[in-house]
């Protein structure tokens, strides 16, 4: 069975970079997929930029909400089999929906992809690694709470089973100022449900780095890492006390990283009340690191490309 994917493409301000967002899209080579670009409120010239992809693409527009909302719109009127998260500033490489089909298929219909990304700067092109071209490896784990390798987690790597997405609910209603780490929010609801698979190579995602890019706003990262944690000590994520420990490394994890940048920033008491917050998710954190140090990791596939 062939996999059909929507795309959902979240935006707001920002005509140029989304062009090239639906572009790479258009550059696929897969073909089994929809694209949705849901206008968050924009008052640049992004109406026009998307009008000009004519039927292309499926334009929806509402009032300046955020990106979970966004995407929880579209989703709504999503029918493909796989929902493929994009942010307007980032690129699909073209082999990316090929790439996911083929693990689908080699890996029974996973719940859960995390596709591979690198880096590029605005203004220049995504320079691809030597092994872009050559065989798909991926590492099958029994759900993303049990991987075993560090990744930089980005909206744009989230590949989600429509099913599954519904069945949770769908994203958070949050709002414009209060979005952030959306991504982990969303890995905590379906941390415990697998497969998941996480792609080695190639490369899928191109993430642009550039001076707005909200992960440059420390106040709002840290505020979104108490929501999460406030959200965690509600008991709003699955799991029970059988999975706490992982959802405490989880959350962890990205709550040491920001203590670090907060005080690389000369902001303790930002680092201090990301401290005093996450104290016991920062522990479980490090102690998880320690152990799997130790640990023999988890042998990658070699999977068939689909055609």
């Amino acid at each position: 069975m062939k996999p059909y994917f929507s795309v959902l493409i979240p935006t707001y301000n920002r005509e140029q970079h989304v062009r090239e967002a639906v572009e790479s899209l258009l550059a696929q080579t897969w073909d089994a997929f929809e694209v949705f670009v849901i206008d968050d409120g924009s008052t640049d010239g992004t109406q026009e930029v998307l009008a000009k992809f004519g039927s292309r693409i499926h334009v929806l527009r509402q009032a300046n909400q955020g990106p979970e909302v966004a995407r929880n719109t579209a989703a709504a009127q999503a029918r493909g089999d796989y929902l493929v998260f994009l942010d307007s500033d980032d690129l699909l490489l073209p082999n990316a929906l090929e790439t996911y089909a083929g693990i689908v298929n080699s890996c029974d219909w996973p719940p859960l992809i995390i596709g591979s990304m690198s880096d590029f700067a605005d203004g220049t092109s995504p320079v691809l690694s030597q092994q872009n071209g050559t065989e798909v490896k991926a590492v099958k784990y029994a759900d993303f709470f049990s991987k075993d390798i560090p990744i930089a987690l980005s909206n744009s790597r989230i590949v989600i089973r429509r099913s599954l997405f519904e069945e949770i609910g769908g994203l958070r209603k949050t709002s414009p100022a209060t979005f952030h780490l959306d991504d982990y929010s969303l890995m905590l609801k379906v941390g415990t449900r697998g497969p998941c698979v996480v792609l080695l190579q190639p490369q899928t995602v191109a993430y642009r780095t550039h001076e707005t890019n909200s992960i440059r706003d420390p106040r709002a990262m840290i505020d979104g890492i108490v929501s999460l944690i406030r959200s965690e000590k509600k008991g709003e994520y699955p799991g029970g006390n059988e999975r706490r420990a992982d959802r405490y490394a989880c959350i962890g994890g990205i709550a040491q990283f920001w203590v670090w940048k907060s005080l690389q920033a000369r902001s303790p008491g930002q680092a201090l009340r990301m401290s005093a917050e996450g104290a016991p998710m920062i522990a479980a954190a490090v102690s998880r690191k320690i152990r799997l140090a130790f640990r023999k990791k988890t042998p990658p596939l070699v999977i068939s490309k689909e055609s």
